[in-house]
């Protein structure tokens, strides 16, 4: 189970590489190409799902309000586990099914400590407004090429902390072929990024985005309890 866990953290979290300021209104022009398909992202809310072997990441998002819904399901050593994430305004709750402890039911929401979180990324709450963490894995790609609304190239996974379920360790383990892994995205008619696929030897994965402009119905769950002390650990935060 723990190591189910630890797949959830990485789905939820899939990239993250610093922390950095929500994305504002700027007098800079606008990026352009690929980047710009994933700067769209940060106007409008959407829906995600980040598919993977090991399971899925889906929900929904809305950068401008502060709301984000979304839930894990991976499956482990043939443990499944569910992890539901619930982001308002800068509070954040999560609910765990599955999880054979004492206590834990998978009804009952837990309320997060945004003091105690380290790492932003972990279940996809973080300041950059980017559950999906693509953000970081367009900045660390090469040798980009076009064709109609088609990209393709290649990404340097050695500057990803983690993409679905890959962490630091699995990533090192391919070697030289880390820094040049191949992957293909594609936009919108208005140049908003729709899919990306990394093909990760063994496990590729691939993140879609659809249905810009949704409502997202983001509800703080009412008697939410304090998150037990030993969860953060074991959940990435």
């Amino acid at each position: 189970m723990a190591a189910a866990l630890l797949v959830a953290a990485a789905l939820a979290g899939c990239t993250h590489h610093g922390v950095q300021p929500a994305p504002t209104v700027s007098v800079k022009p606008s990026p352009s190409g690929l980047a710009a398909g994933v700067w769209h992202l940060g106007f409008s809310s959407y829906r995600f799902k980040v598919v993977a072997k090991e399971g899925s990441y889906t929900g929904g998002i809305d950068p401008l309000a502060d709301l984000l819904d979304a839930s894990v399901s991976v499956s482990s050593s043939g443990a499944s586990l569910t992890i539901d994430t619930v982001e308002v305004r800068g509070s954040a709750y999560t609910r765990l099914t599955g999880l054979p402890l004492p206590g834990f039911d998978g009804k009952a929401w837990y309320r997060i400590d945004s003091a105690r979180v380290t790492k932003p990324g972990a279940l996809g709450l973080s300041a950059t407004k980017d559950p999906t963490g693509v953000q970081a894995l367009i900045a660390a790609s090469h040798d980009v090429r076009r064709d109609g609304r088609t990209y393709s190239g290649t990404v340097d996974m050695t500057r990803i902390v983690a993409w679905g379920p890959v962490n630091v360790g699995q990533v090192m383990q391919l070697g030289d072929a880390a820094r040049a892994v191949p992957f293909e995205a594609s936009v919108d008619e208005r140049e908003r990024l729709v899919s990306v696929t990394v093909r990760i030897p063994d496990n590729p994965v691939t993140a879609t985005y659809s249905d810009f402009g949704t409502t997202v119905n983001a509800v703080e769950p009412k008697d939410a309890q304090p998150l037990p002390d030993h969860l953060y650990g074991m959940l990435g935060l």
